[in-house]
């Protein structure tokens, strides 16, 4: 078992006077930042001064550049805290915030040499060293337990002792009544689209699980994700669903309207506070629609006692798509990738074992009559499905028997790692590919549903749905 640290995100509701605060803390932090990268940048090439032959010819695409040859970065955390000290933007944040703010250029820097080091393997372009940050801009604000007081439902943060006389007002952060004040290990206040926002991280005492004695690790759900069909889920235990995606994408082609209706006229790199608005809405549907359907989907694992997530997905897939205008906004925009960055979190609570696998040639060949699954770029010459997708949604098998082309193609996920994962498919017939059960998870998750899994899982004892 090891420990879970949850971070959730509220937004700030501040007074004038304390919003004042916090976008003052914010500059002098996007200011620190800015100063650290210009002692990591000096310091960086006066050391390749000194070794002499410092400079390269280089290819850039199809141009050839003259630049700084590629070395390692030897700064690190702790010359930049001992070199910054006397900083006046060091000064005017609270000590442990303001070494919190360097620490993430010293991770900065720690990316970088190890960018190097795949630089020099042929496996990356040449790296750069960080670059500045916007003049004047806001960057986040972090404070480690340690310089939070707690007191009155609320937490009080330290400030430096050359801000703390012009403040007008006693500056705190009112705690969420669903966070325990124990919980509570870091709070970070950030800008978001012309908004503050507080990150409280917190540690409520779950922890992951390994084996989970309820779970049957001999079934699985499978999913094989698309556009309009979000999610198209089949089960060793001969279930089958598809989580509606229709809805999701007409939030992103409202949004997409919206911001073309604010930009036209404007340059490409036009912002305001409209489009902030219309960003912060979208972002808020995606994050919403993410939870409720991880949440979805380990609820139907546990309630159906099933040990194993499959889902098919390959690496970069979105980013070389070309299925054309009005595909690629149907299907690159919908947030998948988020979504199984979410169930890898939430699978480590309940013992649920998510595999993720590649899914090439799942949607051609027919999982009916068993055709084989070869990996991306290693397809035998001569191979053809035995059946074919007819039309769009309905696949025909070689026996001329027709079922849903997604089932298939997630029965197919499915039997690509059977072997692997030594899961059971004899449940997994005709029957279940045929007419899968739709969910719209915006009107299904009601609360009569809500309280069917929280009595389903008591049993099991978890009890957060």
């Amino acid at each position: 078992m090891s420990q879970l640290y949850r971070t959730i995100p509220v937004r700030a509701k501040f007074t004038d006077e304390e919003k004042a605060f916090w976008v003052d803390q914010c500059e002098h932090a996007n200011s620190l930042i800015n100063s650290a990268i210009y002692h990591t940048r000096q310091t960086h090439y006066s050391k390749q001064e000194q070794q002499g032959e410092v400079f390269t010819l280089y290819w850039r695409g199809d141009e050839l550049r003259y630049g700084w040859k590629t070395y390692k970065c030897s700064t690190a955390y702790p010359e930049l805290d001992k070199a910054l000290k006397e900083n006046p933007h060091y000064k005017s944040m609270a000590a442990q915030s303001a070494q919190q703010t360097l620490k993430t250029v010293g991770e900065s820097i720690t990316s970088y040499n190890r960018l190097v080091n795949a630089y020099y393997k042929g496996e990356v372009d040449k790296p750069s060293l960080p670059k500045y940050r916007k003049k004047g801009g806001l960057a986040a604000v972090t404070f480690p337990r340690q310089a939070l007081n707690y007191r009155d439902s609320c937490f009080y943060p330290s400030i430096s002792r050359e801000t703390k006389p012009h403040l007008l007002i006693e500056v705190c952060l009112h705690l969420p009544d669903f966070i325990d004040s124990d919980w509570v290990k870091e709070v970070t206040v950030r800008p978001y689209l012309g908004e503050l926002w507080i990150d409280w991280v917190i540690d409520d005492g779950k922890q992951s699980i390994d084996i989970n004695p309820n779970l049957d690790y001999t079934q699985a759900w499978s999913f094989d994700h698309g556009g309009t069909n979000w999610l198209t889920g089949v089960s060793t235990r001969g279930k089958s669903l598809i989580l509606d995606g229709r809805k999701l994408r007409n939030m992103n082609q409202g949004y997409c309207r919206l911001v073309a209706k604010y930009k036209q006229g404007f340059a490409d790199l036009y912002w305001d506070s409209n489009l902030d608005r219309v960003q912060r809405k979208r972002n808020n549907q995606m994050r919403d629609a993410v939870n409720k359907a991880a949440r979805f989907i380990i609820n139907q694992c546990l309630n159906d006692r099933v040990g194993n997530l499959v889902i098919g997905w390959n690496e970069g897939q979105k980013s070389g798509s070309n299925m054309g205008k009005r595909n690629n906004q149907n299907f690159v925009v919908i947030p998948t990738g988020r979504l199984i960055e979410r169930l890898k979190q939430l699978s480590k609570e309940y013992g649920i074992v998510l595999t993720v696998t590649e899914e090439a040639y799942t949607s051609k060949a027919s999982f009916l009559d068993g055709d084989s699954l070869p990996k991306y770029g290693e397809k035998p010459v001569g191979w053809k499905p035995s059946g074919d997708r007819v039309k769009r949604g309905l696949y025909r098998s070689r026996d001329g028997h027709l079922i849903n082309a997604d089932c298939n193609g997630s029965a197919n996920i499915m039997r690509k790692i059977a072997t692997q994962l030594g899961l059971n498919l004899v449940e997994v017939g005709r029957a279940s590919l045929t007419v899968p059960q739709r969910i719209d998870l915006f009107t299904r998750l009601n609360k009569s549903y809500r309280k069917r899994c929280v009595d389903g899982l008591k049993a099991l004892g978890a009890t957060t749905v």
